[in-house]
């Protein structure tokens, strides 16, 4: 599995008793409430960058990645010690500069694939959810929260469990089950709100990158 297809991204409990399910109903709005107001906080902006470590596991694979990433609108740049993704908003170029090869694919055509920034509006489509906990950090509140498919088999995803700082009104961190059994968890370690953005960065440089085989899987 190609880990470029699997960045990263990114919620009820059917209880048929009236009291539980308007217990449950008001967990729902609990969550919807935290997750919308991270959502709209980072929506605002035109554009933002963070940096973040992302730890993937599975039966074949035990790595650590850590990174930086741009996005603005629908367009995101990402790099990690391993490799650089770039994203025009259709395209996206894989680059691995240990084999000096860069694979293009259509975004739309790349199973698993999120734009960095839906890590903050991944909960909004097809899942329901269930409040974990509350903890004081540094005097910040953070809230724990876990996340199901409503059709399970119909999604690439198990489980996903995000932590949201409340007081910074940000996800600091998300991990993804996926249901090949591949675990991805992505910290987030600094944010920064409309940073000063190079547009050539959402495209691919051929002269940046020069004498790099690419495999153009359009």
């Amino acid at each position: 599995m190609r880990l470029n297809k699997i960045l990263l991204i990114l919620i009820l409990i059917g209880i048929s008793s009236n009291f539980f399910g308007q217990s449950l109903e008001s967990e729902d709005l609990k969550c919807e409430k935290i997750l919308q107001e991270i959502s709209d906080n980072i929506q605002k902006n035109n554009s933002s960058k963070f940096n973040f470590k992302l730890e993937i596991k599975s039966e074949d694979i035990n790595e650590i990645q850590n990174g930086y990433t741009i996005i603005q609108k629908e367009k995101f740049y990402y790099k990690t010690e391993e490799r650089e993704v770039i994203c025009d908003g259709v395209n996206v170029w894989t680059y691995l500069p240990e084999d000096n090869e860069c694979y293009i694919d259509l975004l739309e055509d790349l199973d698993n694939t999120l734009n960095p920034s839906e890590i903050f509006t991944i909960w909004k489509e097809g899942f329901k959810f269930k409040y974990m906990d509350k903890k004081i950090v540094n005097n910040q509140t953070i809230h724990k929260i876990k996340m199901f498919p409503y059709q399970p088999d119909k999604s690439n995803f198990h489980t996903i469990i995000m932590e949201v700082n409340e007081s910074l009104k940000l996800i600091i961190e998300a991990s993804v089950k996926t249901k090949d059994g591949v675990t991805i968890k992505t910290s987030i370690s600094k944010f920064v709100s409309n940073p000063k953005v190079n547009t050539k960065q959402f495209f691919w440089d051929e002269d940046s990158h020069p004498n790099s085989d690419e495999i153009d899987n359009r």
